[in-house]
């Protein structure tokens, strides 16, 4: 550090560009005591357990982002409960929130709404997602979790193919030998095969001795290895998309066999079955040698053929007395079970919220309209269209396919192009259609469902116009990623969908972007932020009036990550304010809290205001009015001391920056000199002989800078290593010292000089 030669320039030190000069050097190791956000993302599988938001029950800080992951076995459900809910309220939880996926809910909270309040996943996997924005912060959340038993009246489960993952009935279920039987069960179907199977049972020789399923199409019913065709009174096409129950009955002493669904009871005979029986002790399975496209609900097995009567009575309560659908009867992979709460058995936990919703995962949005992209092939045989006409036949083609279809969909638009270009006309081209769905509440439309419906159709487009099966390829047209510029998080989002934020810095207003769907290749993106409605920084109109509540807005802007642009505006209009205000101490406070801000940035962010930034500081001390022998203002990264200046009876005096003990922020002692300080300065008693007019001098300034970022880190192929610190005497210069100015200041770490 150096004094300015001469009176012009305010008697200032010179910071920026001055390496400094360390006469006493301490090693110092401290900690700083204070609330730090810890990993709040994380996965818990306990079968209870609790956790909160950062720093509870202290505020939270602002510009988080946490995701806790609740995870239950198999059968199991995740039950939370809110003990205690202080959120920033707001419409639409659009600035803190906390978001709790159940399965198939998105549950939003803010304000104090979620006091008490019990939420249960619908599968065995829950995630409670918390984010505050750069200003207000509240008290937060704390929360108790416990995994719940889910009965297997609450699951339905997939039926798979092949022998790797099997349902099948426990060993604890002994199979007697049967003459009659009434089966019942609730199916939906995903997919359509030409060969599926619904459940086979094998007896002890593993012969097939009980089955249903299709071999190329037509339904079969195998009794006793006896084939029995019930196409007439049961088709594949019975079986939808919608989880429907059926019965299915034979009789042996008639070789009856009977199918009850949708309040029909249709009949036909198998003679050929009659005097068989289906031996006991054998194994039941979902599935067979082929597994079924879909999945299956509350199966029920009783060992009597039961009457009209009887089947139109049956109820939930109603137990099968050979098989029944309980978690004691079934051994069940844990990658095959779904729980569904809309399923016609269910029940669940006592819960204080409804959990109602339009769409699964309504926090991506919920669009009224799905989308699917449609890829294949199609070959011109004869080459005789022109590229206009194949893609007019083509769009004719897939309008039609999915007409009267169980979904409610339509194409939207088409794409075709010649998969290759020669001197003869192409043959071959490569097609791309966007399928859009009408979302319809606890109706999903899978891709596999529009793939089977689009190759359904074995005849060709045209004469001479084909489809290649193997080029077929449906994708429901990908989310929006979640993307995290600066000051915004912007959600994963479903296509069509429009997400709103409140602005930075002034969250009174919002900013929204879109999820579009690209026409070219029918793929999402995110649109360009649409900021006109957000002010910006540098509109911020300062006056000596307005001085206090902009320095409040400005020390909220500050407390988030900044932009070297954004930095630069918050400095100059930080300067505007010191040049025009009358400065109080609460409101010096609140500048230097700014400043403090400023200097958590990286230099190359700070780079082109630390100039400026410094020079407000100076100017700030110079014109703080306050009452009494001293002052001291501090911050996380800057203190500032003010000592009155009695000329006359000035007997030399100290500053001391150091840790408090209690205290992130560096202290001011004007006392006495202590041991260890961060920074000290001592002033000897003949520091004003040499001042020709020393009863103008009414203040000494003590500056201490805890972090460095506003100075420059090397000189002379040396790097900064210190504190800085700086002290100034009114507005004067003073040269030719009688004694000595004794400067002390704490390295960051430990290295060795040569002075």
């Amino acid at each position: 550090m150096e004094f300015p030669k001469g009176r012009e320039g305010g008697g200032r030190w010179r910071l920026r560009h001055v390496f400094p000069f360390v006469l006493l050097w301490i090693s110092l190791h401290r900690t700083v005591s204070g609330c730090s956000s810890a990993n709040c993302n994380l996965v818990f599988s306990e079968p209870h357990g609790e956790f909160a938001s950062p720093c509870y029950p202290a505020k939270y800080p602002n510009a988080q982002t946490c995701k806790w992951t609740l995870q239950a076995p198999p059968g199991y459900i995740v039950q939370l409960t809110f003990l205690d809910f202080d959120l920033e309220e707001a419409p639409g939880c659009i600035y803190d929130r906390v978001v709790v996926n159940t399965g198939n809910a998105d549950v939003k909270l803010c304000g104090l709404t979620a006091n008490g309040l019990i939420l249960n996943s619908t599968g065995n996997l829950m995630e409670l997602s918390f984010t505050s924005d750069f200003s207000v912060q509240k008290k937060g959340f704390s929360v108790t979790f416990k995994q719940v038993a889910v009965a297997l009246r609450n699951q339905k489960v997939s039926i798979s193919s092949g022998y790797g993952k099997v349902t099948k009935v426990s060993g604890a279920v002994s199979m007697p030998t049967l003459s009659h039987l009434t089966l019942c069960f609730e199916l939906e179907r995903t997919s359509q095969k030409q060969k599926e199977w619904v459940f086979t049972y094998t007896d002890v020789p593993s012969n097939v001795a009980l089955s249903l399923g299709s071999d190329r199409g037509t339904l079969t019913l195998v009794v006793d290895g006896v084939v029995c065709p019930i196409e007439s009174i049961l088709s594949a096409s019975d079986i939808t998309s919608s989880m429907t129950s059926y019965c299915v009955l034979w009789t042996s002493s008639t070789g009856r066999v009977a199918v009850y669904f949708n309040g029909n009871y249709r009949v036909k005979s198998c003679s050929s079955s009659s005097g068989h029986s289906i031996q006991g002790g054998g194994q039941l399975r979902l599935g067979g040698q082929h597994g079924f496209g879909g999945n299956i609900y509350n199966l029920r097995l009783w060992d009597h053929a039961m009457t009209v009567q009887q089947l139109s009575a049956l109820s939930c309560d109603s137990v099968g007395n050979v098989i029944d659908w309980d978690n004691s009867q079934w051994t069940i992979p844990s990658t095959l079970a779904h729980t569904d709460a809309t399923l016609s058995c269910s029940v669940s936990p006592p819960s204080d919220t409804p959990l109602t919703t339009s769409c699964e995962s309504p926090g991506l949005g919920c669009p009224e309209k799905l989308f699917y992209r449609l890829s294949f092939v199609v070959e011109d045989e004869e080459a005789e269209l022109s590229q206009e006409e194949v893609q007019q036949t083509v769009n004719l083609w897939l309008s039609q396919t999915f007409q009267n279809w169980t979904y409610d969909v339509y194409i939207e638009s088409v794409s075709v192009q010649p998969s290759f270009q020669s001197s003869a006309n192409p043959t071959s081209y490569t097609c791309q259609a966007l399928l859009v769905y009408y979302y319809t509440a606890n109706q999903s439309l899978g891709e596999a469902a529009v793939s089977s419906r689009l190759t359904g159709r074995n005849a060709p487009i045209t004469s001479g116009l084909q489809i290649e099966p193997a080029s077929t390829d449906v994708k429901l047209i990908e989310n929006c990623p979640e993307e995290n510029p600066l000051h915004y998080r912007w959600p994963e989002s479903r296509p069509t969908v429009t997400q709103y934020l409140p602005c930075f810095p002034n969250k009174d207003q919002s900013t929204a972007r879109t999820c579009l769907i690209n026409p070219q290749n029918y793929s999402s993106f995110w649109s360009a932020a649409d900021f006109t409605n957000c002010t910006d920084i540098d509109t911020i109109q300062v006056s000596a009036e307005n001085a206090a509540e902009v320095a409040v807005q400005l020390a909220v802007i500050t407390n988030n990550e900044l932009s070297s642009e954004e930095v630069s505006k918050v400095v100059t209009k930080v300067n505007q304010l010191v040049n025009v205000a009358k400065i109080n101490s609460t409101l010096a406070s609140a500048v230097i809290t700014i400043i403090s801000n400023v200097m958590r940035s990286p230099e190359s962010t700070l780079a082109a205001a630390s100039e400026k930034a410094l020079k407000t500081v100076d100017e700030l001390v110079q014109k703080i009015e306050f009452d009494g022998p001293s002052l001291s203002i501090t911050s996380r990264h800057l203190a500032l001391g003010i000592s009155a200046l009695n000329a006359s009876h000035f007997n030399g005096t100290s500053f001391s920056a150091f840790a408090g003990a209690n205290s992130s922020e560096p202290q001011i002692d004007f006392e006495s000199a202590r041991s260890n300080p961060l920074a000290q300065v001592v002033l000897p008693a003949s520091l004003l002989s040499t001042v020709s007019d020393p009863e103008t001098l009414s203040r000494i300034h003590f500056m201490f800078f805890s972090k460095t970022n506003l100075f420059q880190r090397e000189q002379g192929g040396r790097s900064l290593n210190s504190y800085v610190v700086a002290s100034s005497v009114g507005n004067f210069s003073i040269r030719n010292l009688k004694e000595p100015v004794e400067i002390h200041i704490a390295h960051l770490t430990d290295q060795e000089y040569c002075l």
